[in-house]
């Protein structure tokens, strides 16, 4: 890494924002917020520091100054200000427990649920906290992934007998794009040395939120430009919950980022969990979906999320026939416009149709995730299934009885 004269300003280039507590881009206490944020009430704001102690407060100024109003109903304070919904968030989630026994890479960042296809957190680190984040509760690898751990990874994977099967490497965190563009521009080079022994194209996909949450540092860091450049990733899936979330700093963003690899231009979707009173709602996710489309690139729905039982706060949290409702009011748009409902649970994503008949089997509904296991989904807003998973079936094995 570069060597910095002592008093020397450190360069957005080189620095993960959480290795900089100074950025004053980024709130990280309640006491900040109150500053940039005037008129909360006091006595919400003791119980937003009561919270915070518990649970980390960090939000970007960009979306306190962009998109959130000053007015204590706005349903978006929910989703970014400490509550007390949280303290009710029982943290026993456990979605990247059930992995393949001979998953590619043994490692806690490499995440492997299905041969085809493993998530790889790059580090624990967003820009923003969201305060219904499913992973605050969790024991996750604490930091940013290091180029020894890339290496020692990458190598196993080189080695493995089911890297034959892979197909997709997920880019997912925290928020891969909020790292250090040094660690960007490293998986570059492991991942095109991995598509020459595979002898093929492994794609690569990032899930983010940092173009919502502080756009102006992809903007302005040539350095991540050059990485993300050099990675070339095949598609990016954006984290956008609300139509006031789609900013006109978004969408230079996201312009920025198809136009950084102009040969091969990735696909732009967009997946958003489902909240009550914030966007439960088929004629707000439309207005979100109709601000994308204003912009130059192409933004596709990708998944419409049901609440995660957990992490979920409380007030939000909704049964599954009425997100099946939701899903039925977008039914009718352009095919391109219709996003898939996926259903997260520890077995894997469950994905069902707008009318899609949910039988009441004595207490839950049975799914299947998409590589045909079957899942007891508890009716009712919580699902607490029991944690059992020995191994994946075969679609075949899991439809026989359907012959």
């Amino acid at each position: 890494m570069e060597t910095l004269q002592k008093g020397a300003q450190i360069p957005l280039e080189i620095v993960t924002p959480a290795l900089s507590p100074e950025n004053p881009d980024i709130l990280t206490s309640v006491e900040a917020l109150a500053a940039a944020l005037p008129g909360i009430d006091p006595s919400r704001l003791n119980q937003m520091t009561s919270i915070a102690a518990k649970y980390s407060f960090r939000l970007p100024r960009f979306y306190v100054e962009n998109i959130l109003t000053r007015a204590a109903d706005d349903p978006l304070w929910e989703l970014v200000l400490p509550n007390d919904g949280e303290l009710y968030d029982s943290g026993t989630e456990r979605w990247d427990a059930f992995q393949l026994a001979d998953k590619v890479v043994d490692h806690p960042r490499w995440i492997q649920k299905y041969r085809y296809e493993s998530l790889l957190r790059v580090t624990d680190y967003c820009s923003g906290l969201c305060r219904y984040c499913y992973l605050k509760n969790r024991d996750v690898t604490p930091g940013t992934i290091t180029h020894a751990e890339i290496d020692n990874m990458f190598d196993m994977a080189e080695r493995s007998a089911g890297l034959g099967d892979l197909r997709e490497i997920i880019l997912s965190g925290g928020d891969p794009l909020a790292v250090g563009a040094g660690v960007i521009s490293h998986l570059a080079q492991r991942l095109r040395r991995l598509n020459q022994r595979v002898g093929r194209r492994i794609t690569v996909c990032i899930h983010t939120r940092e173009p919502v949450w502080y756009p102006q540092r992809l903007l302005r860091s040539t350095a991540m430009q050059q990485a993300v450049t050099e990675l070339a990733p095949s598609s990016y899936i954006l984290h956008v919950v609300h139509p006031r979330e789609v900013t006109p700093a978004l969408l230079e963003s996201l312009d920025m980022l198809v136009h950084l690899t102009p040969a091969r231009p990735p696909l732009l979707m967009t997946q958003h969990p489902l909240f009550r009173g914030i966007n439960n709602d088929a004629g707000v996710i439309t207005q979100m979906y109709d601000l994308l489309d204003s912009g130059r690139v192409t933004v596709m729905p990708y998944y419409l999320i049901h609440p995660f039982p957990d992490g979920t706060l409380p007030q939000h949290r909704l049964t599954l026939p009425e997100s099946q409702g939701i899903l039925r009011g977008l039914a009718s748009a352009p095919g391109t416009r219709v996003p898939l409902l996926t259903i997260p649970t520890p077995m894997g994503k469950c994905v069902i149709g707008p009318y899609e008949q949910l039988v009441d089997r004595g207490g839950y509904y049975l799914l299947h995730t998409k590589d045909g296991v079957p899942v007891h989904y508890s009716i009712g807003e919580r699902y607490n299934p029991e944690e059992i998973r020995q191994a994946i079936p075969v679609v075949k094995d899991v439809t026989a009885d359907a012959r």
